[in-house]
């Protein structure tokens, strides 16, 4: 059964109004903490960005695939909200579970097949979403503490994750990848971090 337009709309309306709740627990305010639906906009920019770079020297890296799985690797979230990395810790088969969730959402088949894709980085482009995805909050992460919210553990925590997954990626197209995302550590340093910390946050 594929799902009508109101049901992708209800999907994409769920996901826009549901906080990430990793924000919240670090104090920003729910309402202007990011949200799922700002968190695939961003992903899928960055995924674009980076699979066209790729392309350069992969022809065969699919970017309309890549656009299309960032757009739709948190639809799952419209099910069951935002769930925070110190409960998915706990739950050995976190990705089981999601790619369940997902299923349950009747979405096209391709979709579906990009989905697992992604969830188990099966693919270049899954790999490259993947990488997106930790990328995208990273940058938030930077964005938040540059107007004086404490984000220094995520901040190490996530850049660590996206150095492992650059890692993960050889040859010519990592090295292009490397390339484009690594002025991203220079623009979140440490140093930048902690002279905004003092800083009273915007409310």
């Amino acid at each position: 059964m594929v799902p009508s337009l109101i049901d992708i709309i209800n999907i994409v309306n769920t996901i826009l109004n549901t906080p990430r709740i990793g924000w919240i627990q670090r104090g920003v305010p729910q309402a202007i903490a990011e949200s799922v639906g700002d968190h695939t906009l961003l992903t899928s920019y960055l995924a674009l960005v980076l699979c066209n770079s790729a392309r350069r020297v992969d022809s065969n890296i699919d970017a309309d695939k890549c656009a299309s799985m960032a757009l739709i690797h948190d639809a799952h979230e419209a099910l069951i909200g935002n769930v925070g990395n110190n409960v998915r810790s706990l739950i050995s088969d976190w990705r089981d579970i999601e790619v369940r969730l997902f299923n349950e959402l009747q979405l096209p088949e391709e979709l579906t097949k990009y989905f697992h894709e992604y969830r188990y980085a099966l693919s270049i482009e899954g790999k490259i979403v993947n990488l997106s995805d930790k990328l995208a909050t990273l940058i938030r992460a930077c964005m938040y503490a540059r107007v004086g919210y404490d984000m220094r553990e995520l901040i190490t925590n996530y850049r660590e994750v996206v150095e492992r997954l650059l890692s993960e990626l050889t040859g010519d197209v990592g090295q292009v990848i490397k390339n484009v995302v690594r002025p991203i550590f220079s623009w979140c340093d440490d140093r930048t971090i902690t002279n905004t910390l003092g800083d009273k946050p915007s409310q």
